[in-house]
């Protein structure tokens, strides 16, 4: 597989510069110990139009700013100037197909270097690259049970979406890699079902779709947030909000990840047992189509999720 092209250029402490110039000190807080909170984005190419669509970039970015209030972290730029600055960067690198964005918000040097120690000085960057579709969008996962537990809001609160909580999931995934599975989910400290390592969890059981709460050390995901609204009004499924155990997700008619990047994966198997008959279900390919509809700006009822970005102002 070739290496795709990098980007021409990102976005660092309120200036466009170039990719290679988009960096910070390998002893900054951000850097050294994971200190910084981040958020993904997607931009889309819309069908037989000019500009990407930016989904949900104002829910993106207000769940930064909860993340950032949650570690005392302050930068010195507005939602606003954050958004212009998602606008900059894609203008910049003149995108024409799909995008992943990532926000980052980070803790440069403490005194004395101390990488533990408070400090008030804190920066953004902001970078883009091409993403193609999902991986398992079309053929589906297999997915196993993780042997590590998921962190909770007592040691690692999962509602902050900071970089350093995603060894945990880097360690599951891994795990599952090497055993031959294209990803794992993870159980919390009491057992039941939390999420995988970069998405939610949904299942479809007796015509209903059910995802864990909030408090089941998850992070609060956009993309199954808009799942839910989608499969209410337009499918007339309702979402239900509570604990999953393991062995339901074994009997469950379907089952798919859903986050910006997964944005939804059916998954087809749990521990090599077959979800429903195997295959990707009715039920997450309409929403999988709904869904692509609605993120592309083709679908008018729900324009007000979509930011359009042009090649150039407007």
């Amino acid at each position: 597989m070739s290496t795709p092209l990098p980007p021409t250029h990102a976005w660092l402490d309120g200036e466009i510069v170039a990719w290679e110039d988009c960096t910070v000190h390998a002893r900054s807080q951000g850097a050294f110990w994971g200190a910084n909170v981040f958020e993904g984005l997607r931009a889309y190419r819309r069908p037989g139009q000019d500009g990407l669509a930016v989904f949900r970039v104002d829910e993106h970015l207000a769940r930064l700013g909860r993340s950032m209030k949650s570690l005392h972290m302050k930068v010195p730029f507005t939602e606003a100037q954050l958004k212009q600055g998602v606008t900059d960067v894609l203008r910049a690198n003149a995108f024409d197909e799909d995008v992943h964005i990532c926000v980052v918000s980070y803790f440069n040097m403490g005194p004395n270097f101390d990488p533990l120690s408070h400090t008030d000085d804190a920066g953004v960057h902001i970078t883009s690259t091409r993403a193609p579709r999902g991986r398992g969008f079309e053929g589906g996962l297999a997915a196993t049970i993780a042997s590590w537990r998921r962190i909770s809001d007592d040691s690692m609160p999962p509602r902050i979406k900071a970089g350093a909580n995603y060894h945990n999931s880097r360690l599951a995934h891994h795990e599952a890699i090497r055993n031959g599975y294209d990803t794992t989910l993870l159980l919390n400290q009491r057992g039941s079902v939390s999420e995988a390592p970069g998405s939610c969890v949904v299942m479809l059981r007796d015509g209903k779709l059910i995802t864990p709460p909030g408090t089941s050390g998850v992070l609060e995901g956009i993309t199954v947030a808009t799942v839910g609204e989608l499969a209410a009004k337009e499918l007339g499924i309702p979402m239900e909000r509570r604990e999953i155990d393991r062995t339901e997700l074994y009997t469950a008619d379907e089952v798919f990840v859903a986050g910006t990047l997964a944005e939804l994966a059916p998954v087809t198997s749990v521990d090599r047992i077959p979800v429903g008959d195997g295959a990707p279900g009715v039920t997450t390919r309409k929403l999988q189509e709904l869904y692509d509809a609605v993120v592309r700006g083709q679908h008018p009822d729900y324009s007000h999720w979509t930011t359009i970005v042009h090649p150039t102002e407007k």
